[in-house]
């Protein structure tokens, strides 16, 4: 009796550790697994103008005030070791008082996601970045492949950190810490930059003598139910 008893403690304690590996974001899961992702980025946006025409831009950084702006996401697990995932994530920021630029665009990425080991999953993808304000009305779709790894810091805690390359020169990482609330429910604060193509070189509407990228970061948050 004490045998069987001690079977079924080893099994439950071996379910909650599993459960515990799926905190944000996901380097392992189950087949048939669904989870929702909310949060909010707090993203600020900068431009260097210094090659382009002196009548638009009057060169050097231009920088965005921050706005918090929505992000969130959903995942599948398609098999113990492919997952399928979408995330958007809002990039509206403000002007501030000095200047009139500001952005009002979005992202939108969908990926599939292959889990290595409980600390490193690779993804490969699609995202489509739209940079959108005043003066500039810009959409990339973007091939991207990227790598997420996860460490443990304490009980419930990880440290993790997941980057992305892709076509439209882009680059994306960011980093941060993932807490498990319960083996279904867990929090994540981190920080995010995102850095894309902007306009071409030679544009005549902009004038720009060489290609120009805009870049995106600041703090992000979340919340992850499965």
């Amino acid at each position: 009796m004490m045998k069987k008893k001690s079977l079924v403690l080893a099994a439950v304690m071996a379910a909650c550790a599993t459960s515990f590996a799926f905190a944000t974001p996901q380097t392992q899961w189950n087949q048939g697994q669904w989870q929702l992702d909310l949060g909010a980025w707090n993203s600020k946006a900068s431009v260097d103008s210094s090659n382009w025409a002196k009548d638009k831009w009057p060169g050097g950084q231009e920088d965005t005030d921050s706005k918090w702006d929505f992000q969130g996401g959903l995942g599948y697990g398609l098999s113990d070791k492919w997952a399928l995932q979408y995330n958007y994530y809002g990039l509206k920021t403000k002007s501030d008082n000095n200047k009139s630029y500001k952005t009002d665009g979005d992202e939108h990425e969908v990926n599939l996601v292959y889990s290595i080991n409980k600390n490193f999953a690779a993804f490969a993808g699609w995202n489509r970045i739209k940079n959108e304000s005043e003066d500039v009305s810009q959409t990339n779709n973007v091939a991207q492949i990227g790598l997420i790894a996860k460490a443990p810091l304490a009980k419930n805690l990880d440290f993790y950190a997941k980057g992305a390359i892709g076509t439209e020169k882009t680059t994306m990482w960011e980093a941060g810490l993932g807490y498990s609330i319960t083996p279904d429910l867990d929090i994540s604060a981190g920080y995010r930059y995102l850095n894309t193509k902007l306009a071409d070189g030679g544009d005549s509407t902009f004038g720009n003598k060489d290609d120009a990228n805009i870049s995106y970061k600041g703090f992000i948050a979340g919340l992850s139910y499965r």
